[in-house]
């Protein structure tokens, strides 16, 4: 099976991007110079120093790590905005390895380092230092927490489990980056010999707090509160697919891009502790009555439940979220790839084609004609700039193209390919072979755009 491959670049890194891949590099170079300030001059001294001052380094370099895991996936505005939360959450793993290594090297060199100057078998001292010191012990706590996070998730991951079990097992990262910055405040001697190291620190901390609280947990609820959103009403799409209308007060209000998704917590009592990823099917820009829509198809537990929610329920909505938008584009011609479900965000970005007048095309690829999300709505919007190609992969119609959607059928339905910007949504596997045939027809990679929207997997 083909795999999609997310990077965290589409293409040429943006200004945007590069500002922020400069601010996180002057802040890695300072932490480097911080311990230059106050333990690199113990390289010179002995064994025991060495070890000291190596294990030193990478403690710090491990905490620096583990505060960029809490900016990568704290749903920060001006972080998301630039990259995207797919690829934020790609990095997020890279990230969460290196932090892990580092975090599991810190300790034995500081052990080995005490064992040298005390001449104490290597692992007495490890023991003495989980119980003489109070700090050490809680530190060693948080690095259980960090491995068995990393472990665990490693383990979703590849058993493909549940959104929420990832997302409950991720709340034990806080509890350890509390404990790993009591142990560094308390005994780490970078801080203890330089106040502006300490103050350095003490600011890092506060700053990666207030983003974190700001957008993770604080715009939600306000959101909430300002525009109150409740489901309006529930209705059945096809067989597979449920839509669920959500209203609000001045939702006009409530800026939305079109192709954009959001991440929705019914407060009822079979969905309240459970978070998902949404696309947005239709955006209070284009709705007559300004409302939200989430259409989901029924493929797992949670989904399988969408339609036995009751209109009045409160909504928790956190974004919206995603580049997978017009603002990412290079050219002034679309064309729109989308398989299944996957046409839920692309539905609002055709729309929004045709009333910004861009040549458009469509290739909609679906099972067979009885289970085609949307197709009404698709079929009164297109128009003769704006034409819907669609593609039944089980079934023979006059009216429609057989088989899948190719380099060959893409080719014959849209010559001028490479002229144009390609948005691809759908399964993952036929993303990644969707977008390696784009890339055999010569589309320049920064005009392909996707977006996955598991972002653990």
């Amino acid at each position: 099976m083909k795999k999609l491959h997310i990077r965290l670049f589409e293409g040429a890194p943006t200004i945007a991007q590069q500002t922020i891949i400069g601010l996180w590099a002057i802040l890695l170079f300072a932490v480097v110079g911080m311990w230059g300030l106050t333990s690199a001059s113990l390289l010179s001294s002995g064994a025991s120093n060495v070890f000291l001052s190596i294990g030193l380094l990478i403690g710090l370099l491990a905490t620096f790590f583990a505060l960029t895991q809490f900016m990568l996936m704290g749903r920060i505005w001006w972080i998301e905005s630039a990259f995207g939360l797919d690829r934020l959450a790609s990095y997020h793993r890279f990230n969460g390895y290196a932090a892990i290594i580092l975090i599991l090297l810190h300790a034995p060199l500081i052990t080995a380092s005490y064992a040298l100057r005390s001449s104490t078998n290597y692992f007495q001292q490890y023991i003495e230092l989980l119980t003489d010191y109070t700090y050490v012990g809680l530190a060693g706590i948080a690095v259980v927490l960090f491995v068995g996070v990393v472990a665990s998730s490693i383990y979703i991951a590849r058993r493909h489990l549940k959104f929420e079990t990832w997302y409950w097992v991720h709340l034990a990262v806080y509890a350890a980056i509390v404990l790993a910055s009591l142990h560094q405040f308390a005994i780490g001697s970078s801080l203890q010999q330089s106040t502006l190291a300490y103050y350095f620190w003490l600011g890092l901390y506060l700053f990666v707090a207030l983003n974190f609280v700001i957008w993770r947990f604080g715009l939600p609820v306000f959101n909430m509160i300002r525009f109150g959103f409740t489901v309006d009403r529930v209705i059945a799409e096809t067989p597979t697919t449920t839509s669920v209308y959500i209203r609000g007060k001045n939702l006009k209000k409530f800026k939305t891009v079109p192709g954009q998704f959001v991440l929705v917590r019914f407060l009822a009592r079979s969905f309240g502790l459970e978070e998902h990823p949404f696309s947005l099917s239709m955006t209070p820009e284009y709705s007559q009555a300004a409302e939200l829509r989430l259409t989901i198809r029924h493929v797992g537990d949670y989904t399988g439940r969408i339609a036995q929610i009751k209109a009045g329920t409160k909504v928790v909505i956190s974004g919206p979220f995603g580049r997978f938008t017009r603002k990412v584009s290079h050219t002034k011609k679309r064309l729109y790839i989308a398989g299944g479900v996957g046409i839920t965000p692309i539905r609002t970005m055709f729309e929004e084609s045709v009333h910004q007048k861009v040549a458009t095309t469509l290739l909609y690829g679906n099972k067979d004609s009885s289970d085609v999300p949307l197709k009404k709505e698709l079929d009164a919007i297109s128009t003769d700039e704006a034409k819907i190609h669609y593609v039944y992969s089980d079934e023979t119609r006059k009216d429609a193209e057989s088989g899948r959607i190719n380099a060959a059928l893409i080719k014959r339905l849209v010559a001028d390919v490479a002229e144009r910007d390609v948005y691809v949504c759908g399964p993952p596997p036929m993303m990644a072979s969707v977008v390696e045939d784009l890339r055999k027809l010569n589309v320049p990679t920064d005009q392909i755009h996707f977006e996955q929207f598991s972002l653990h997997a």
